[in-house]
């Protein structure tokens, strides 16, 4: 799986994505231009929708396979302090052809035609900064938009399905609702200190609706108007499967779900710089294959991926995930939900 970035930003490429992405072009209009294998592929489908690129852009166009990804990107708009990709979609097939590029895209006079033609499934809307395609990449600070059709870079395709497992995570992670409003993090407005104790809160509420025994050592601490405490089933960490060595690292973990005193989930919730701390106290469990978390703002994912990729964690770095905090808050309402129908079915 490859990623693409195509622009969409100037008045031709906008005006094509209008009229061959968005709204779709009918088969008739493309199907006398079609190779053989094209016509078998589209066979079935009615409304295509297609994009393409000038001649100069072929040979990334030719680094295409099935389904690798295109996102769409638009650049900054108004008051906003950056770019952002609006569309997504999946490689159905490709065809090199003027003609096809002129029947779907006639140029202006002195214009180039488009004839790096290729065809999209499984279209669907998002919203993803630019910042976040920057920093997967591991690109300087001066690449901040889009300007040619072009893949994203091998680094940034590691980092994405390391840090998501799949291409369908990694897109839905971008979703947007009907509106194509933005779907933003609570967690991401407040200061350090809130968000730490609420993401705490989350898993603590979390652990108990899914029937574990919980543990923090942050009792006093509060969030959401209650305190920590109300929601730690553990008043004392259990030693029993833990080495003398390990206790007073493991009992500073933010917090712990049990199963029969045995630690099955470790979770830190941390900022900036204190991610390491977070993998050396996490790191304590690795002989119990307990399953091991760091928890925090989105924009700290690319310190993650510089701590993890170093000794000793880097051999570990399978054990490890990353979860931001927009993702907790939606495993939070997921879980919330079930448990209320759950009780609500079997009462």
């Amino acid at each position: 799986m490859k990623i693409f970035l195509a622009p969409r930003s100037n008045e031709t490429s906008y005006k094509n994505f209008l009229s061959t992405i968005e709204n779709g072009v009918d088969k008739s209009i493309i199907e006398p231009f079609l190779d053989d294998a094209g016509k078998k592929v589209l066979a079935s489908i009615d409304k295509i929708f297609v994009w393409g690129n000038k001649e100069a852009k072929k040979s990334s166009w030719e680094k295409m396979s099935a389904n690798d990804v295109v996102l769409f990107y638009k650049g900054r708009e108004g008051n906003e302090k950056e770019g952002k990709f609006l569309y997504a979609g999946k490689l159905l097939y490709k065809q090199h052809s003027r003609d096809l590029g002129l029947a779907l895209w006639p140029p202006k006079t002195g214009e180039e035609p488009w004839t790096c033609v290729f065809f999209l499934k499984e279209l669907r809307p998002i919203y993803m900064p630019m910042s976040d395609i920057q920093r997967f990449g591991g690109y300087e600070v001066t690449f901040d938009r889009i300007q040619g059709f072009m893949p994203l870079n091998e680094n940034g395709n590691k980092v994405i399905l390391n840090k998501f497992g799949s291409v369908d995570a990694f897109l839905s992670n971008y979703g947007v609702t009907e509106d194509k409003s933005v779907i933003e993090s609570d967690l991401e407005e407040k200061n350090e200190i809130t968000a730490h104790a609420e993401a705490e809160m989350l898993l603590l509420k979390i652990g108990r609706m899914l029937g574990y025994d919980t543990f923090s050592p942050n009792k006093s601490n509060e969030a959401f108007g209650e305190v920590l405490q109300d929601y730690i089933s553990l008043k004392e960490l259990p030693t029993r499967f833990l080495g003398s060595d390990i206790v007073k690292l493991v009992s500073q973990i933010d917090v712990l779900w049990f199963k029969d005193e045995v630690p099955k989930y470790a979770f830190e919730v941390e900022h900036s710089t204190k991610i390491i701390s977070g993998l050396q106290r996490l790191c304590q469990l690795m002989p119990l294959s307990a399953k091991l978390f760091i928890i925090a703002s989105g924009k700290d994912f690319y310190l993650y991926e510089k701590y993890i990729n170093t000794d000793p964690y880097y051999k570990y770095k399978t054990d490890f995930k990353f979860r931001e905090y927009k993702q907790l808050e939606n495993f939070f309402k997921a879980v919330s939900e079930f448990t209320a129908i759950n009780e609500t079915f079997l009462k």
